[in-house]
């Protein structure tokens, strides 16, 4: 899966409408409403490793972790420290999803039933600000809302939007691009995305496709990679 996520600074009503009209007019499979909470944090300065303890008074570098919880996702946390590493952490068991829900990224049952998870009531993200504090700082929360899900192309195409704000200001009109690139003709990530840019006239802005490994896409890594640099403020 090809992906890239595009933020426009001075979106106005006008932009946002025309862009949504654009879309609508396509014939595209509505998929719902969705939100999305990303959130900076950095590691604490005074939290050193023992093995530095007696030599450095600070940590010798910093360190960032990113955290990605849209909505679509169950409120799974996608997790990106250091723009390197990325995990999805999930505090929903399967059995409490039924038949609705993505159970793929869900807590397997058996996990619960043995014993070796407590199905967390708080998301990943809650538990870094809330219990690991010595060890990361938050610094800040963005928030994407008012959010539309199109899909295209017989479901190869999918085009997310969602107003982005920042300590409850607006901050820009964010576009989420996913792409199969498996039913494309080529699979230049930047002739994909080009393509589909031209093509549903999505409006410029800064636009980010990068990925953690090219020989490896990491649909969820790469799509929070992308936000780490997008919603870089």
């Amino acid at each position: 899966m090809v992906s890239a996520v595009l933020l426009v600074h001075k979106a106005t009503p006008g932009t946002i409408t025309q862009f949504h009209d654009i879309l609508s007019n396509r014939l595209p499979t509505l998929k719902g409403k969705w939100s999305f909470t990303f959130k900076i944090f950095r590691n604490n300065i005074h939290s050193i490793p023992p093995e530095l303890a007696e030599t450095h008074d600070s940590a010798p570098e910093s360190q960032f972790l990113y955290t990605w919880s849209p909505s679509y996702l169950n409120d799974s946390c996608v997790t990106l420290i250091n723009k390197k590493n990325a995990t999805v952490m999930s505090h929903i068991v399967q059995e409490e999803l039924g038949s609705s829900g993505n159970a793929e990224l869900a807590i397997p049952n058996d996990h619960l039933h043995k014993g070796a998870t407590s199905g967390l009531n708080d998301s990943f993200d809650f538990l870094v600000g809330h219990r690991m504090q010595s060890m990361w700082t938050q610094r800040q929360t963005i928030r994407g809302d008012g959010g539309q899900i199109y899909e295209l192309e017989n479901g190869n195409v999918t085009i997310r939007t969602a107003n982005v704000s920042l300590h409850g200001n607006f901050r820009g009109f964010l576009i989420q691009i996913e792409d199969d690139h498996t039913k494309s003709d080529t699979t230049d990530r930047k002739a994909i995305i080009d393509e589909l840019i031209k093509k549903y006239d999505i409006p410029s802005g800064n636009l980010c496709f990068d990925v953690m490994d090219p020989a490896q896409l990491d649909i969820y890594g790469d799509l929070a990679l992308q936000y780490a640099e997008i919603l870089n403020f």
